[in-house]
């Protein structure tokens, strides 16, 4: 993979539709999910990109390393909202552009936890809790004679 210069970006996926790709890194062609700058529409089926298709291909892509994915994805949401300013196309929410283009990349990951592994245990010289039972100092309730 060749790196290019903008804004640190691998070539293959610098976002610039006037030289032959579109923004989401996949060379122009019928039938790929890139984005139509300035609307950011999909080329191939006109909804706001990331389409669903989009999102699964950046998944697929960016499998290996899920920050990189974010990181790509926010520059990207920036160029959408500054396009967006440039152009006069409303107001901006940044909330909706958040929940569009990165908010979809923490479903469907991993959650976080613990590392898979035996349960931990409590160090040496370090007993468990004891079971929960009457305070100490407490006498046991008087059988009832009956």
């Amino acid at each position: 993979m060749t790196l290019g210069t903008r804004r640190g970006r691998p070539a293959s996926q610098e976002g610039d539709a006037g030289r032959g790709r579109a923004a989401g890194g996949r060379l122009d062609g019928p039938g790929r999910h890139v984005a139509a700058r300035p609307a950011w529409r999909c080329r191939a089926c006109a909804a706001p990109w990331p389409c669903q298709p989009a999102k699964l291909g950046l998944r697929r892509e960016y499998a290996h390393d899920r920050p990189m994915l974010a990181i790509y994805l926010c520059l990207l949401m920036h160029d959408a909202i500054t396009d967006a300013l440039r152009v006069g196309s409303g107001t901006v929410d940044p909330a909706a552009y958040f929940t569009r283009f990165l908010a979809w990349t923490r479903h469907g990951w991993p959650p976080p936890g613990p590392p898979p592994g035996p349960p931990s245990r409590p160090p040496p010289g370090l007993s468990p809790s004891p079971p929960p039972g009457p305070p100490s100092g407490s006498s046991p309730a008087p059988a009832d004679a009956g």
